[in-house]
């Protein structure tokens, strides 16, 4: 089976098979999944089911405060980080210790290029 981004993150085989390309979610416990299809979807999706919740009530938890930043709302919900080729992007509680290794561990390897 080829690797791609359905498949379980790999920093070694990512870097074999893609180039500047980095749109990945780190969960609390530091591990990396890929966002499919999306970051916003990928963080609904946990939410969901961390939650035990549909979209739809996922949707409508969510306080009127964050209509324009759901993104922001949707990570402090599921406690991940949105990271892409320069950027990352937390809820309101930053990233944890496990989350900033795992970061690091990105930029050692030149997957994450911006700052920590």
């Amino acid at each position: 089976m080829a690797y791609d981004i359905y498949c379980d993150f790999d920093i070694e085989k990512h870097k074999q098979t893609y180039i500047n390309y980095l749109e990945v979610m780190i969960l609390r416990n530091g591990t990396i999944v890929y966002a499919i299809p999306s970051h916003m979807e990928k963080a609904k999706q946990l939410c969901c089911e961390q939650l035990h919740i549909t979209l739809e009530e996922l949707s409508n938890m969510c306080p009127i405060e964050y209509w324009c930043d759901y993104m922001t709302w949707l990570l402090t919900k599921c406690g991940a980080v949105a990271v892409w080729n320069e950027l990352y992007k937390t809820g309101e509680f930053g990233l944890n210790n496990r989350q900033r290794a795992t970061l690091k561990r990105l930029k050692l390897h030149g997957l994450y290029k911006g700052h920590i």
